[in-house]
């Protein structure tokens, strides 16, 4: 699958100033450094970018940002999940009238004993609210984050009830099995791995590639995956996706979001990028200095930042 909505996509790290409020032109240049070293698009407002830690007032300010930047519009997908449905929706509508219309979208997440029916009616009830048929909506699977599992019978739902909205899938449930199943279930829907571990399998599968934390670091090594699958050179594509693999697994054994503040602040010589909102700390001293091993072990380091 090859489409602007398809291929090596970074949930990116959102910078923030010592007062821990959003450094908005260091974001924005984060965004171009990424689609200048090897992704195809950019995934914000996202785990990786700690959206779960900031008010609705604040996302706003993102996707403002954003917006007022020259990033073109289709290389930008707007994380706007959240526990109140009336926050998706504002977020949302907010995000299109920007000129966003690739949504990356989470399930409210805080009642855990819900099932298919309850899950389908908080998509069902924000896209009926919003009646934009220029939104197309990725939906967010992140079992360990949210409790809940959003499987295949769910996805073929919504994607059956609302074929041209509920476009695809980010799942960042680790599993293989139901990356694979739903990419099965679904022809032409976009099924992306959570993680470049599985994005040379998700491609073979039909699926449309990776959205991925690590991928703040590893673009490149996934862009090398990727080119070689379109090119149809397989046995580069599988030695490509060896090193984006292990590389993979060593940075996130540091914590995934962690590591790539630390790995940004290293790169760019700004201190700065080690901020997290608590409670998301940052990597120590001495934790720092075994990600460096880590990367110095296996050859591992990154284009210099702009």
């Amino acid at each position: 699958m090859s489409d602007s909505l398809s291929g090596v996509w970074s949930a990116a790290v959102t910078p923030l100033h010592d007062d821990l409020t959003v450094d908005y032109a260091a974001m924005v240049a984060h965004y171009k450094w990424l689609l200048a070293n090897g992704c195809d698009g950019v995934a914000v407002l996202g785990t990786t970018g700690e959206a779960n830690s900031f008010s609705v007032g604040e996302r706003m300010g993102v996707i403002e940002a954003a917006a007022s930047s020259s990033i073109s519009k289709d290389k930008i997908m707007i994380g706007t999940g959240c526990c109140a449905l009336p926050d998706t929706i504002e977020l949302t509508k907010a995000a299109l009238d920007a000129g966003f219309y690739q949504i990356l979208m989470l399930p409210p997440f805080y009642y855990k004993s819900v099932g298919d029916d309850a899950l389908f009616a908080c998509f069902d009830h924000v896209i009926q609210r919003i009646a934009d048929n220029r939104m197309r909506v990725v939906v967010y699977d992140f079992p360990t984050m949210t409790g809940l599992d959003i499987g295949t019978d769910l996805l073929v739902r919504l994607n059956q009830t609302y074929p041209l909205t509920v476009v695809g899938v980010k799942d960042s449930s680790g599993d293989w099995d139901d990356m694979q199943a739903v990419a099965r279930a679904i022809p032409g829907f976009r099924t992306f791995a959570g993680t470049e571990q599985y994005l040379l399998a998700i491609l073979k599968e039909g699926g449309a590639g990776c959205i991925t934390a690590t991928g703040n670091a590893t673009s490149m090594l996934c862009r090398d995956v990727y080119a070689a699958y379109l090119s149809g050179e397989m046995l580069a594509a599988e030695t490509a996706q060896e090193t984006a693999t292990a590389t993979r697994l060593m940075l996130q054994a540091h914590g995934a979001v962690p590591a790539m503040k630390e790995l940004m602040a290293q790169n760019s010589g700004n201190t700065a990028w080690r901020n997290m909102r608590p409670p998301m700390l940052p990597l120590s001293v001495s934790g720092a200095a075994t990600l460096n091993k880590s990367c110095a072990d296996l050859g591992f380091t990154l284009a210099k930042a702009a």
